[in-house]
């Protein structure tokens, strides 16, 4: 990993899918509830954790994995989110992709095939802001 040679066609689908999340997760689905963007953030963190607790029923591993890690990016997004105004949303997907972005690039100029190649990693990942 960490994303396996991020690229431009990856970066534009994570743009489009934060994106989606927050023009109809929080804000259509705010204003059809007749939600703050906070509530709608609570919501969706409400139903996504509900969602977690029960992917142990699926019984492909495979689709578990795909299910669990669509479910845990939405769930951190929407704890950005809460960072932002959002109509500064698009700023945040910048951030978002940035980080990434730097993760990727930090592991195969720098650090793949050390010893503690993922170690050195997490430690600059705790130190990038997002």
């Amino acid at each position: 990993m960490p994303l396996c040679g991020f690229n431009e066609k990856m970066l534009k689908a994570l743009t489009a899918f934060s994106e989606g999340l927050v023009e109809h997760g929080l804000k259509f689905r705010s204003e059809k509830n007749g939600e703050t963007i906070d509530q709608a953030i609570k919501r969706e963190i409400s139903d996504l954790t509900r969602m977690l607790s029960e992917t142990n029923r699926i019984d492909d591993s495979a689709k578990r994995i795909l299910t669990e890690g669509i479910i845990r990016y939405a769930m951190g997004f929407y704890l950005i989110m809460r960072k932002y105004n959002i109509e500064d949303y698009k700023e945040a997907v910048d951030k978002i992709c940035e980080y990434f972005h730097f993760m990727d690039e930090k592991y195969y100029s720098e650090l793949e095939g050390r010893p503690d190649d993922m170690k050195e990693l997490t430690e600059l990942l705790n130190e990038k802001q997002i």
